[in-house]
């Protein structure tokens, strides 16, 4: 199990480029709405500060200047977080009246007009920082869908009434363990922790015996598919598999930068865990038919 567990994860990394394609796909469907749309935003913020101080003399191309070089000043070897901090109003207001102030002097009799302007474009870039994000998960969503169609066609694949079975049994042992955890919590709450812990120990016994009833049941006997030893090496390989993706991703962070690194990164965590989900499936399906195989050449 362990052995064809690794396996199939490193010859399904061949899969890598479809999630990376459509996270791709949805980084710049995003980004053609956020990049037209800040720049509308931006352009419509200067005009409306010029008029706030159309009776004053302003040198805008000092003014730019000064925004840019301040943008410049933040800490970038942190991207998320200096784009946490140019993103945010209070840094925009009192980056916005330094600035002004240098250039006009007293600039107290505009600072709620400049407050409210920021603040438009704040929430504009907000929204359009939204739905950025909002293309990027559908990109994510649908490379995952897509590349766990592409992975278990390889490596468990089932016909429609298998998966209508897996369907049912999944959603029956959902409702069932949520309903359980949900009674023991109403009537003691410490033993959502307990029942949290046993649900983690009983993935590996859930996952062979759905993964039976799918693809053995009727070729190979229960006992040889769940037992301790093969519950056990579930939990090897899966565990195994993470530290392998764990390092491919720590691997891309070093090669690039933490932004293209972990980019590249959750390619490879999309496929470890599409694999773990299907080890099970892939373990007793290949159980099932060398037993299969076994037989026929017997009779």
């Amino acid at each position: 199990m362990i052995k064809q567990g690794i396996k199939n994860f490193l010859v399904n990394l061949k899969y890598v480029f479809t999630p990376l394609g459509t996270l791709a796909l949805g980084l710049v469907f995003g980004l053609s709405v956020l990049v037209p749309g800040v720049i509308a935003s931006l352009s419509q913020a200067s005009t409306d500060v010029q008029a706030v101080f159309a009776d004053t003399h302003i040198d805008f191309e000092a003014l730019a200047d000064s925004l840019i070089n301040s943008v410049y000043a933040l800490d970038w070897s942190s991207p998320f977080s200096a784009l946490k901090t140019m993103l945010g109003q209070e840094w925009l207001i009192t980056t916005l009246n330094d600035a002004l102030t240098a250039l006009v002097g007293d600039i107290d009799a505009y600072a709620a007009q400049i407050a409210e302007i920021t603040a438009r474009f704040c929430a504009e870039t907000i929204s359009y920082i939204v739905v950025l994000i909002f293309f990027i998960a559908l990109g994510f969503i649908c490379g995952y869908y897509l590349t766990r169609w592409l992975i278990r066609r390889e490596v468990a694949k089932r016909t429609i009434g298998q998966f209508l079975l897996s369907a049912f049994i999944d959603s029956l042992l959902t409702t069932g363990i949520v309903t359980v955890w949900a009674w023991l919590f109403a009537i003691w709450k410490p033993s959502a922790f307990i029942t949290t812990l046993l649900a983690l120990l009983l993935f590996g016994f859930v996952a062979l015996l759905e993964a039976y009833i799918v693809h053995g049941r009727n070729k190979v006997k229960i006992s040889e598919v769940i037992h301790i030893k093969n519950i056990a090496k579930l939990y090897l390989t899966d565990l195994i598999i993470i530290i392998i993706a764990a390092v491919f991703v720590l691997t891309a962070v070093l090669l690039t930068n933490t932004v293209v690194g972990l980019f590249i990164g959750l390619a490879f965590a999309e496929i470890a865990f599409i694999v773990i989900s299907l080890n099970a499936n892939a373990y007793v399906k290949s159980v099932s038919t060398r037993c299969a195989a076994d037989n026929s050449t017997q009779a």
